[in-house]
């Protein structure tokens, strides 16, 4: 399913050395806008947000802070942390050793990359959480007690499927504005209620799509180390 090949004893960040995404460069005002500058500009999306009900100074249209935002990464770094730190402490009374380090099903490179601010400013999601995370083996003592598959450290295979998943998944987010845009017939209220719920289930989409991705990514490591 995924060319790769487990190199353990390979340097890998420990769960305390998570390397934290980019966000968006913040405005004079010290926020991120929820919708990229380029969108309110487009002669095209920038009238139909309006007429969706979205405004750029608007709060509700307003990413949180820089600051904020920092804060939220943080502490869901943290959680990932303490998680880890658990389901070591687990296995290792339930097997007699475990080590292992979290993998991110969307990964460092596409939460850094230019299509990572569309799932982390818009979509409200953050690769720290459970949804995106994988527990594998930092080591082989590790997988030959607890039964975990390898670290791979990187699966650009998996890496590249999920960015043009990405990739299509804020197309349609994109084309969901303009949708709006164009039907919404004055009705601002109703047209916000829509996008929100729209929103809500292309955010659903996404975190299914990683749970399903879980158990594959996981049997072709095992099958393949």
């Amino acid at each position: 399913m995924f060319e790769r090949r487990v190199v353990f004893g390979k340097k890998q960040a420990t769960s305390g050395e998570l390397k934290k995404p980019l966000r968006p460069a913040p405005d004079a005002a010290g926020a991120a806008p929820a919708f990229h500058k380029k969108q309110w500009e487009d002669p095209r999306i920038g009238p139909m947000l309006r007429d969706a009900g979205f405004a750029p100074d608007d709060a509700a249209s307003i990413a949180p802070s820089a600051d904020n935002r920092l804060a939220v990464f943080a502490a869901a770094s943290q959680r990932l942390q303490e998680r880890t730190e658990s389901f070591n402490r687990d296995m290792t009374a339930r097997h007699g050793y475990c080590h292992a380090l979290p993998f991110l099903v969307i990964d460092h490179k596409i939460w850094d990359g230019p299509h990572g601010a569309f799932l982390y400013a818009q979509l409200d999601l953050i690769g720290y959480d459970q949804w995106n995370v994988i527990m594998l083996a930092a080591d082989p003592q590790t997988t030959e007690a607890c039964g975990l598959a390898g670290h791979p450290g990187f699966l650009p295979a998996v890496t590249q499927a999920m960015t043009e998943q990405v990739i299509a998944w804020e197309v349609r987010h994109n084309v969901l504005l303009k949708t709006l845009g164009t039907t919404a017939s004055g009705d601002r209220d109703t047209s916000r209620e829509q996008y929100e719920m729209e929103k809500d289930a292309l955010r659903r989409e996404i975190i299914d799509k990683a749970g399903w991705m879980k158990p594959r990514i996981i049997e072709d490591l095992l099958r393949k180390s």
